[in-house]
């Protein structure tokens, strides 16, 4: 069985949630991620910028998802850049 490489070693990451919108074969919302991201998500995130700044500590969830359901601040923005992506 192979592991899926991560980008950071579990000491320095934390735990990581992805809020943008999903990315088939790539990142689901609100995947968590413990100790890195997928290499797949990092790529993504080298292409689109705008997604770095969808994947978030998870002390920072709650408030990012307040401003996803709420569609107002500066989370939100993004999400909407995210999109338009496709």
């Amino acid at each position: 069985m192979t592991a899926k490489k991560q980008t950071k070693p579990a000491a320095e990451a934390g735990t990581l949630v992805y809020c943008g919108p999903t990315i088939p074969g790539v990142a689901k919302q609100f995947t968590s991620y413990r100790g890195g991201i997928p290499e797949a998500l990092t790529a993504a995130q080298k292409q689109t910028p705008v997604l770095g700044g969808l994947t978030v500590p998870l002390d920072k969830l709650p408030e990012t998802m307040r401003q996803l359901r709420e569609k107002t601040g500066p989370i939100y923005a993004l999400y909407r850049k995210a999109q338009k992506r496709n």
